[in-house]
């Protein structure tokens, strides 16, 4: 594209993005698709390698608003487990998940509970689904829920390509009393198929500086936003 319109790539880069941030493609990693085409779920090594330093930066900022003897619940996104790497020492905490990955980097920790929430395993995203999960989430308390998604539309919220992830999160973003969105400036704007949690439930989201001019737009002047 840089070759055929005699621009920069960064040019190109910076003119995708703003579309996408208007809904009009589908941010993907190198390149666009048009809107109407669906988005596949990635595997756990493919969210992993994408938008790695904008999810580091989007964890910091978030794991600053937990507090001291905490249940905190970490989805399996690949920047739920950053925050896994970045949760602070010393407040004896209590971490929540479904996703083998915050379980594997929460090990280590000696001053955090760990409980990882049993179901139906999908080895390709290395992480629980179903009913057990879904009970499992119901018996506990959940002080704060950090989550991503695959796409923020202004009006209809966060959703997921998969369905049985989306439900899952409906059920915890019900049951959890603070919610965080934590969405790299790739997501914001995009459409998805499986909608689990509206902008008005949302009280926080993080972003990167990608996404700065999309916040305090249409639905989302009513949520907190800070900028990684």
């Amino acid at each position: 594209m840089a070759a055929l319109l005699n621009v920069t790539e960064e040019t190109v880069r910076r003119d995708l993005d703003s579309l996408a941030r208007q809904g009009l493609l589908h941010r993907t990693h190198g390149g666009a698709t048009e809107i109407s085409m669906v988005i596949r779920e990635l595997s756990r090594s493919e969210r992993e390698s994408r938008q790695a330093q904008e999810k580091e930066s989007i964890a910091r900022i978030a794991v600053r608003h937990i507090g001291e003897n905490e249940t905190v619940m970490l989805d399996a996104s690949s920047t739920a487990l950053e925050c896994a790497r970045h949760l602070p020492d010393k407040l004896s905490l209590r971490v929540v998940t479904y996703a083998i990955g915050v379980v594997e980097k929460l090990a280590v920790r000696n001053d955090i509970e760990v409980i990882l929430l049993g179901g139906i395993h999908d080895p390709k995203a290395g992480r629980f689904h179903g009913m057990l999960t879904e009970m499992g989430v119901r018996a506990l308390r959940i002080d704060r829920f950090f989550f991503s998604g695959a796409g923020f539309d202004p009006s209809l919220g966060i959703g997921e390509p998969n369905p049985e992830e989306a439900r899952l999160k409906a059920t915890i973003i019900a049951h959890a009393g603070w919610k965080c969105a934590m969405l790299d400036h790739t997501k914001l704007g995009r459409k998805t198929d499986h909608y689990f949690v509206k902008p008005d439930q949302i009280d926080l989201l993080v972003t990167d500086p990608g996404g700065a001019d999309f916040c305090g737009k249409g639905k989302l002047k009513a949520i907190a936003c800070e900028v990684g």
